[in-house]
């Protein structure tokens, strides 16, 4: 839900235009914006930047007609600053479905931080087009006529949609079938959170509460064990819950199975502990439950887009 508490600090406003990619080097940012747009009518947005100090990022839109963005952050976190005085968390927990009309949104931004965003858009009337001159009702509330429309929905990412984020900063996605690869990769990641909203509108009874008991030792025990071996058939019958039960109640509560939710929390420590500069990349394996750095440094790179040794010099030599 957005926020509209108001408590966020001032800074800095910097203009940054959505409607043509650059390279910015502005006050307090660094950075890259590439806009690709394709012959199916949808707009890549990939965004990598760090933040030089406390500032805002005013973004400047390149639609109008009614549309539909979605975003996520692979690193990074960032606010999302609405015209209409929401503010919304920008993070790899947190992924949109958005339309703003309004010229105003800003991105406030926080030192050090350093940011990888993928976003994919289209206008309404090319997305109605594509299914059959109607709209899937997860966008029923996104279709209002232009000029004053802002509509954002928040959900968590599942894992296959972090999966085709990571795939727009892969090195796969050059050569080439460049713009073809980014293309399709593109028009995947916006109908993987099309799909998302729709599931998520669909909502189960109010489970048990001795599943619920269930359901928070699991995330305790896998809280307190992420540097171990976690077995899911262990787990499940620790709490007396069928492995497919389990599953059902991961993807109830985080649109993950319980393998992609303990994948995930592992990935989540592991930059952290990389970001202190503090750990070498094998003792962040151990410590993230990976015997062979091979294999932890192919995950963290399949998570993050990016090696953890190069996290680990970039918070050394920062």
């Amino acid at each position: 839900m957005g926020k509209t508490d108001g408590t966020l600090s001032p800074a800095s406003v910097h203009t940054l235009d959505m409607s043509g990619g650059q390279t910015f080097d502005i006050p307090g940012v660094r950075g890259r914006m590439e806009r690709l747009q394709f012959p199916s009518g949808i707009v890549l947005y990939r965004l990598e930047y760090e933040a030089l100090e406390d500032c805002c990022l005013d973004m400047q839109g390149g639609f109008d007609e009614p549309w539909v963005g979605s975003a996520l952050h692979i690193q990074g976190q960032s606010e999302l600053l609405c015209p209409n005085g929401e503010h919304h968390t920008l993070n790899p927990d947190a992924a949109m479905l958005m339309r703003i009309d309004q010229q105003g949104s800003r991105f406030q931004l926080y030192k050090g931080q350093l940011v990888r965003h993928v976003g994919a858009s289209s206008t309404l009337r090319i997305l109605r087009e594509r299914f059959g001159n109607s709209l899937p009702g997860a966008l029923q509330e996104f279709d209002t006529p232009f000029g004053n429309s802002c509509h954002i929905r928040t959900l968590t990412p599942s894992a296959r949609l972090r999966q085709l984020a990571s795939g727009l900063f892969s090195q796969h996605a050059n050569g080439a079938c460049r713009e073809l690869k980014l293309e399709a990769i593109a028009n995947l990641f916006l109908s993987e959170l099309i799909e998302g909203l729709e599931d998520a509108s669909f909502t189960d009874d109010a489970l048990p509460m001795w599943e619920e008991q269930a359901y928070q030792e699991l995330l305790d025990q896998v809280s307190r064990s992420l540097d171990s071996p976690l077995s899911i058939p262990t787990l499940a019958d620790h709490v007396g819950l069928t492995e497919s039960r389990v599953d059902q109640l991961f993807k109830l509560k985080n649109d993950q199975t319980l393998a992609e939710f303990i994948r995930n929390e592992r990935m989540t420590l592991a930059q952290q502990l990389l970001e202190t500069g503090e750990h070498p990349v094998k003792v962040v394996a151990d410590k993230t439950g990976y015997a062979h750095v091979s294999n932890f440094s192919r995950a963290y790179r399949s998570r993050f887009g990016e090696t953890p040794a190069r996290t680990l010099r970039r918070a050394t030599n920062g």
